[in-house]
């Protein structure tokens, strides 16, 4: 058993080591990792590999899991003083946003209705609180209708990640303007997750070759790219491979 532990301790050197070199991290980093394996790994855990995990959707779970291991209710206690000593409009936001953390979908999205009536209904903080929240509870068609109402009240919010965020929505919800929008959106970002989620929508429309050609444009973009950017862009790197050996595999 001593000697197993020895081995896997050994290995998670190893791999933070090679993460380190690919980083560019300073050299003592090495030292750091093969003269204290175990407390080496945890201190460059913490210290360097967790914080570039924020940069991903699957880090940002990680990240998460591990704020909800050392203190599960912080931010949401937090929030939850703020908005009972100032229940503002921003402060019932923020508790809203806590509870998204939380994975508490459903209680996001009350708190964030509550957000965008009255004074605030065409607030745009508020409305993407809402379409983001509305999207992550599988309410697909109500998120690309709030998103409708905010472009409608904010043109200029049009682009970027809520141009891809309504483009989703509109195909979870199966509206078949959908394509329109991915095509619009495709022209102007050309990111590797965005590409990822093109190619997503086009397997669901039945469209194997053109999902083919976005998955594969993505691994070609990510090539191209540097250390940093395939790092924070490992997870839609990796759904982008398996997409393709999926469509090898069905033929």
């Amino acid at each position: 058993m001593p000697i197993a532990a020895g081995f896997l301790h050994f290995a998670i050197a190893i791999f933070f080591a090679v993460h380190a070199v690919r980083s560019g991290k300073q050299n003592y980093w090495l030292f750091v990792l093969f003269a204290f394996p175990l407390l080496g790994s945890a201190v460059y855990f913490l210290a360097e590999y967790l914080p570039t995990l924020r940069h991903t959707h699957g880090g940002r779970k990680a990240v998460r899991l591990m704020q909800g291991i050392v203190d599960p209710n912080r931010e949401l206690r937090q929030a939850t003083i703020e908005f009972d000593r100032t229940p503002t409009a921003y402060n019932e936001s923020q508790l809203a946003r806590a509870h998204l953390a939380r994975g508490d979908v459903e209680r996001a999205i009350e708190l964030y209705r509550h957000c965008t009536t009255g004074a605030y209904a065409n607030d745009p903080s508020f409305l993407k609180g809402l379409a983001v929240a509305l999207f992550e509870g599988g309410q697909h068609a109500e998120s690309a209708a709030t998103l409708e109402r905010l472009f409608t009240a904010q043109p200029d919010q049009q682009r970027g990640d809520l141009a891809l965020l309504y483009a989703e929505a509109l195909s979870g919800a199966g509206r078949p303007e959908a394509d329109a929008v991915f095509d619009r959106v495709m022209a102007s970002n050309g990111s590797i997750e965005a590409r990822c989620k093109y190619g997503e929508h086009l397997l669901k429309r039945g469209r194997q070759a053109d999902a083919r050609a976005s998955f594969e444009q993505a691994l070609a973009d990510a090539k191209r790219g540097s250390r940093h950017s395939r790092d924070l862009n490992s997870e839609w790197i990796r759904d982008a491979r398996n997409a393709l050996e999926g469509l090898r595999t069905s033929g």
